[in-house]
């Protein structure tokens, strides 16, 4: 009978917690890896398959979105990420708030650690409600504060 294994993993203490899905005999079992075994692999979340290493440094990642700001006759805003693994991916949107939703003006997509600049003119006298946000390979957003702007 083939077992599905459902894992979990807290790679700081470097323990395993492994309880099986299906209805086998198998009881669920928890054991501390050595420090050596960092190189063993793993399905995260997103389907990547990431290290223990890696996985402690994804820990530290941190990325996100800045508000949108104006710049003469451009809406600008930044979108980052910081100390994150090359495999991780992102996109990051700015968007302005029209009656039918949010429209997206301009974006960018992008793997590991870096920062970019989102812009956008706008016409002279025209106000709108702008936002920008990040979203993971997982489907996670971060958004911006809004900021609403009128060109000028």
């Amino acid at each position: 009978m083939k077992t599905m294994m459902k894992i979990s993993v807290a790679v700081a203490a470097g323990v395993f917690s492994i309880t099986p899905v299906s209805t086998s005999n198998a009881a669920a079992q928890s054991f501390t890896a050595p420090n050596a075994a960092v190189d063993a692999s793993m399905n995260s979340a997103g389907g990547q398959t990431l290290s223990l290493a890696a996985s402690a440094e994804a820990a530290r990642c941190s990325w996100g979105a800045n508000p949108p700001y104006l710049s003469g006759r451009t809406v600008n805003a930044s979108v980052w990420s910081s100390s994150c693994p090359g495999g991780f991916h992102y996109t990051g949107v700015l968007q302005r708030k029209r009656w039918y939703g949010w429209q997206d003006l301009a974006s960018k997509s992008w793997y590991g650690s870096i920062g970019f600049s989102l812009s956008k003119g706008c016409k002279a006298g025209t106000t709108f409600t702008y936002r920008s946000y990040v979203v993971d390979g997982v489907g996670t957003h971060k958004f911006s504060p809004q900021r609403r702007f009128k060109c000028r």
